[in-house]
């Protein structure tokens, strides 16, 4: 089985499949507001892109990269095919896409408080399987503490930083960079 990635676009056969498992994986806190992605997609986001196996649609990813660092935003899995191996064969194929690359991805704090607290542990047990180590710190966004996973390396507070700078830009992120918190 090989995994290809594909730009999204409308004109996808999937896009309103893609949009829908954007919409149910992720919390309103952790979305682009789906006008503003629906927008961006318009003129081709670039590193949004739709997941297949072979020719067969299994999810969405999200990744951008700055220097060696690429930082993976969203990776959703379908539905209907979760738990089969999908997963582990996408971070596979970026593993090998970006050899020589840092690859980073923040994902929900465990805190046993959260009602989706099994669902937050079973996702860090899926990357620490897949090679990811804890970075040794939060991000803190608007409305939630993130930890910091990273495969192929450490990473500094002044590169994440700078990731999002870069990001975000420096009017907006003035507003929205995250902020880096040692743990």
């Amino acid at each position: 089985m090989t995994i290809n990635l594909r730009p999204l676009n409308k004109n996808d056969d999937n896009y309103s499949k893609v949009i829908d498992l954007y919409q149910k994986a992720f919390t309103t806190v952790q979305r682009i507001p789906t006008w503003v992605l629906r927008f961006k997609l318009r003129k081709g986001k670039v590193g949004f892109n739709v997941l297949y196996a072979d020719d067969t649609w299994i999810g969405l990813i999200y990744t951008t990269e700055f220097k060696d660092i690429v930082l993976v935003h969203f990776l959703a899995i379908s539905e209907s095919i979760r738990s089969g191996g999908y997963g582990s064969k996408v971070m596979d194929s970026m593993k090998v896409t970006h050899s020589g690359k840092r690859i980073v991805l923040n994902i929900e704090k465990l805190d046993e408080q959260e009602k989706n607290y099994p669902q937050r542990v079973k996702r860090k047990a899926f990357y620490v399987k897949n090679g990811f180590i804890p970075s040794g710190y939060m991000v803190k966004e608007p409305g939630e503490k993130l930890e910091m996973l990273i495969f192929g390396g450490s990473i500094s507070k002044e590169e994440i930083e700078a990731m999002y700078k870069n990001l975000f830009g420096s009017i907006i992120g003035f507003l929205l960079r995250p902020k880096v918190i040692k743990i």
